[in-house]
């Protein structure tokens, strides 16, 4: 996966995590009921492993949750993400670019 999957696959899983603990449902309660390991949903959620488009689908049943939600949710906080980035990005060109000027300049 490249670094935007990888991202967004880190994403989906911090939100089943937090949708699931807002359900007060154990990792192992969604592993019995998606009939996996606690393990692979621990892996689910942190990123490590692959979501297929089936397993969040039967994940976001048993949460009660919408592919809407979870792409509210998701989108949401990478476009933030990203825009913090960019601005962190130009505030250090900035930055750079104000030092070099004034060495020159002195």
């Amino acid at each position: 996966m490249d670094y935007l999957a990888d991202e967004m696959n880190r994403n989906i899983g911090l939100y089943i995590r937090k949708i699931r603990r807002e359900k007060n449902l154990s990792g192992n309660q969604l592993a019995r009921l998606l009939n996996i390991s606690q393990q692979q949903v621990s892996r689910y959620e942190t990123g490590k492993t692959k979501l297929t488009f089936e397993v969040v689908d039967s994940i976001l049943v048993i949460l009660n949750k919408s592919w809407r939600d979870l792409f509210n949710t998701v989108i949401h906080e990478h476009d933030h993400r990203r825009i913090n980035d960019a601005i962190h990005k130009d505030r250090t060109y900035y930055k750079i670019t104000n030092t070099t000027n004034n060495n020159l300049l002195n």
